[in-house]
């Protein structure tokens, strides 16, 4: 083996491991147990549902988010993260190690993404961004948590989407045709796990566009790229016959049936929620008698918790100035603002969560524009990521404790 492919594959491993003793860290600080089934993994109850020939599920359950629709009640989160849970049940029944999966997606997701930024970046700096992506904000929280909500449903929606995301990018980066066919379809699969994934869109089809025409889309490369787009095209109409016998409408997940929607009134997405999330992103934690006090529920300190993100878009901008910003950066970056202002609609940015959890849904994008940015990590940003590295991990870990 040459020495360039033995100097990627130790550094490969070396952020590995690092990735995986953290998350042991943490799960033993917060008390998350990998292997212990999670009350709130309704996607296992939706498996054996399946298996029985059904897509209602039976049962009292006050304490999951189940849409109650026509007296009946349904899994109101997208299907697609049911599927490894659907696997599962036939070796563990009901009892599946929720937490094993949420921890998987994410060592999966760093591996796509040190691959994907290898192809740019030198082997040390691929790995320590990745790392930092995936143990530097609020996604460490998600892919383990504590106790009691390692590998609930929430999260395991949020980390497959991760991982399919970035393995999108990954394939659609490469030189394979294959690749690209099977990218589209890990994108059409993370759309349903997260369905505001779908912002990203533009991104993932110009990249495609780009790989097609060997780097200046043109016009008739919209004919080539039809036969790439049938399979996720199928998928989606999967998920809208899913939803239209579910609930009478192709594009309806079922979320507007939850109880407190219906109880309350209130829209699912809306312009006028859209300042009081800004608010609570932007919320600091504070001290109070010598104790660090954050807020409990829908998100705070985005910057803070979430800064690969504006890492990434300021070397956009500062590219941008120094006009050394191609077509493909900037839709990407574009995706990310977008996917960012969809978000900012929903009535909460998330009920009790570390920082802005949400905000995790851009993250292989994010991985993929800052990678696209230069081959070195240069020692101040290393220094600012590891630094809010340590403060998350330390500041999550007080915050379960509180």
């Amino acid at each position: 083996m040459k020495k360039e492919k033995w100097d990627v594959l130790a550094a490969f491993l070396a952020g590995l491991f690092a990735l995986t003793l953290v998350a042991l860290w943490y799960a033993r600080q917060t008390g998350a147990d990998f292997f212990a089934h999670c009350l709130a993994d309704s996607y296992t109850l939706q498996a054996l549902a399946w298996r029985a020939g059904k897509m209602t599920i039976d049962g009292d359950y006050p304490w999951l988010e189940l849409a109650i629709f026509e007296g009946k009640q349904y899994l109101s989160f997208p299907p697609v993260p049911t599927l490894p849970l659907f696997v599962l049940t036939f070796f563990f029944g009901g009892e599946t190690p929720s937490g094993a999966l949420t921890l998987l997606y994410l060592l999966g997701g760093y591996a796509a993404g040190f691959f994907l930024c290898a192809r740019r970046m030198r082997p040390g700096s691929a790995a320590l961004l990745s790392l930092f992506v995936c143990a530097g904000g609020s996604l460490m929280d998600v892919a383990v948590s504590d106790g009691s909500f390692c590998g609930a449903v929430w999260y395991q929606a949020q980390m497959l989407a991760f991982l399919l995301t970035m393995l999108a990018f990954l394939l659609l980066d490469g030189k394979s045709r294959r690749g690209w066919y099977w990218g589209l379809v890990c994108y059409a699969l993370a759309i349903g796990c997260r369905p505001f994934n779908i912002a990203m869109a533009p991104a993932v089809l110009w990249l495609l566009a780009v790989r097609l025409s060997g780097g200046k889309p043109r016009l008739n490369t919209v004919r080539a790229m039809i036969p790439f787009c049938i399979a996720p095209f199928c998928i989606g109409c999967a998920y809208g016959c899913y939803n239209l016998a579910r609930f009478g409408s192709f594009f309806e997940f079922g979320h507007v049936y939850l109880p407190e929607y219906v109880q309350s009134g209130d829209e699912v997405f809306s312009l006028r929620y859209v300042m009081g999330n800004v608010r609570s992103l932007l919320r600091w934690p504070s001290l109070a008698d010598g104790q660090l006090v954050m807020p409990a529920a829908g998100g705070f300190a985005v910057v803070l918790t979430q800064p690969q993100l504006f890492l990434a878009l300021g070397w956009t901008v500062w590219r941008a100035c120094r006009r050394r910003l191609c077509a493909l950066d900037a839709v990407t970056a574009g995706c990310i603002c977008l996917q960012a202002c969809a978000l900012l609609l929903h009535r909460t940015l998330g009920g009790w969560q570390y920082g802005a959890r949400y905000f995790c849904d851009m993250l292989p994008a994010v991985l993929y524009l800052r990678a696209r940015m230069g081959r070195e990590l240069p020692a101040w940003e290393a220094s600012v990521n590891g630094g809010a590295m340590t403060f998350n991990l330390l500041a999550s870990v007080m915050f379960h404790a509180m």
